[in-house]
């Protein structure tokens, strides 16, 4: 994916109906039409159909004509570009548990190297955005967009700085493996982004597996300390 492209889904998914449709199409199983895409989002079917042409244009969501037969216009229905079966293999889950296993030679330095190379995924991701967050609002938007682009289904507690609940993960039988590969590496995704867009916010955290299928995001509300700003930001 481009940086343009990046940055298109980066904008697309910052609008909590769109993750809420996506969410809904990816759990659908089968193309649904625009109509059931509304009732499952609450939406009016024409604010539905406008979601659903911008998911569209960034590529997250695909359409095609249905002919029921006879006379009368086709249906349009509605699917997710990429299934998760179609992201999350056998293959894959065996060549990723092998990595993780060898990521380094302890616990301890696993996590950390994880993290490293998470920071270093978020300065890739950030090099790819033409704009820059000026507001911890702003920056938790972006952040929770970029989460949700990776199919983590983000849930934002509505007060202001409030706690992103992570209700999926595409990663999860690994992480469950794994936590210190892959949890860091999404800890230092998570720390990097936020640095990069403001290096003024506080030092945000992961917990994983805060409940069995649930990890938090929490953003934190106090500005982080010189030693803290440094880790965040190596």
């Amino acid at each position: 994916m481009s940086a343009r492209e990046r940055a298109q889904v980066h904008g697309v998914l910052s609008v909590p109906a769109r993750v809420k449709i996506l969410d809904y199409l990816r759990a659908s199983g089968e193309p649904v039409d625009a109509h059931a895409v509304a009732a499952a989002a609450g939406l009016h079917v024409t604010t539905a159909r406008f979601h659903l042409d911008a998911l569209i244009k960034a590529g997250l969501v695909r359409s095609q004509s249905h002919h029921q037969g006879g006379r009368g216009r086709p249906r349009t229905l509605y699917a997710p570009s990429v299934h998760a079966d179609e992201r999350d293999g056998g293959p894959y889950r065996e060549l990723a548990d092998l990595l993780a296993t060898h990521f380094a030679d302890t616990p301890a330095g696993r996590a950390d190297r994880a993290e490293r190379a998470g920071r270093d995924w978020a300065a890739r991701r950030l090099a790819g955005m033409p704009v820059r967050a000026h507001s911890p609002a702003q920056t938790r938007q972006v952040v929770t967009g970029l989460f949700a682009e990776m199919g983590f289904d983000p849930d934002p507690e509505p007060e202001p700085g409030g706690r992103v609940l992570l209700h999926g993960c595409p990663f999860r039988d690994i992480a469950r493996a794994h936590p210190e590969v892959v949890c860091a590496a999404h800890r230092g995704l998570l720390r990097g982004m936020t640095a990069g867009l403001d290096p003024s916010a506080p030092v945000p955290d992961l917990e994983p597996f805060a409940r069995p299928q649930l990890c938090v995001i929490a953003f934190g509300d106090e500005p982080p300390t010189g030693e803290a700003r440094e880790q965040a930001s190596r």
